[in-house]
């Protein structure tokens, strides 16, 4: 199945998001595209993003405490951050987001 091409609305979303730093330390972020509710894999949707700085989002940059080296359930025990709580706070809350999935 073709991909999705992604609407103006979630590249203003996603630009928004990644803008706010990271949610551990404030750092300078990039994306994590929440695919896990810590339990069970979610669909992947760019309106359900957070914003993780290197340290917290890559695996090569320790193994104690980024996202994909600990998993959504394991980042959330160590961090004591919901990612998916997290991104739909995001979303909802987002100038760009009107309520659609497929806007």
């Amino acid at each position: 199945m073709a991909k999705k091409a992604t609407t103006a609305a979630e590249r203003r979303h996603m630009r928004h998001v990644a803008e706010q730093g990271c949610l551990v330390c404030d750092s300078p972020a990039t994306l994590h595209h929440v695919t896990s509710d810590g339990h069970k894999r979610i669909t992947r949707s760019h309106w359900l993003v957070v914003p993780l700085c290197p340290r917290h989002h890559l695996i090569q940059h320790g193994p104690r405490e980024s996202v994909e080296a600990l998993g959504h359930a394991g980042f959330t025990r160590v961090h004591d951050i919901d990612l998916l709580h997290r991104a739909k706070l995001m979303r909802d809350t987002s100038p760009h987001w009107s309520g659609h999935d497929d806007d």
